[in-house]
């Protein structure tokens, strides 16, 4: 893998928290709005701010909050829905966790603890964030040995090779996506 890229790339992990960061406030028994957006920030690409969460509560994808405090399994549920709401809609969002959950308003119907659900998600992910080099090299070579025949000055092909690298990182992310909504919408709650 080309240095340059390989760094590009760590430092954009760098500056990323672990998922799992946020477990430790999960065993918390409630937290105000201000912790729960701190802990959000933490532990996802996304920005958020109490409107937001004020938002979702409003919507009735999260139950009120008993005495302006959020359970733990309220801030689980924020977590997911803010790692979630760049890729999918909160409608899809709600959609997704309901269908493990029932209403996510109603704790009773639950299939598995929200909290639990987070933690198992973030193990999954932070595992899957660590294993980024290896596919990492694979693409790039895959984008070498497209442009094996391809003749260009060295600089231009750092470039090509930089934008190529780049698209199919896009590209593999939007069928990710497609994947994932697909399926999701083949789901019956």
């Amino acid at each position: 893998m080309n240095l340059k890229h390989l760094q590009a790339i760590r430092n954009v992990l760098n500056d990323l928290e672990p998922k799992q960061k946020a477990l430790p406030y999960l065993e918390l028994d409630s937290m105000m709005l201000a912790q729960v957006v701190e802990v959000a920030k933490r532990v996802s690409q996304n920005d958020i701010n109490p409107t937001h969460v004020q938002n979702w509560v409003r919507r009735k994808y999260l139950p009120n909050p008993l005495k302006r405090k959020y359970n733990r399994e309220q801030v689980a549920n924020v977590l997911l829905m803010n790692d979630l709401r760049d890729i999918l809609s909160l409608e899809e969002v709600s959609h997704l966790l309901g269908y493990v959950n029932e209403s996510l308003l109603d704790t009773s119907d639950d299939r598995i603890n929200p909290t639990k659900l987070y933690r198992y998600y973030s193990e999954i992910f932070d595992c899957s964030q660590l294993d980024w080099e290896k596919s990492l090299h694979g693409l790039e070579k895959e984008v070498e040995e497209t442009l094996a025949e391809e003749e260009m000055p060295e600089e231009d092909r750092e470039k090509v090779v930089t934008t190529l690298v780049i698209l199919n990182l896009l590209a593999r992310a939007n069928l990710y996506k497609q994947i994932a909504k697909r399926w999701l919408s083949s789901l019956e709650t």
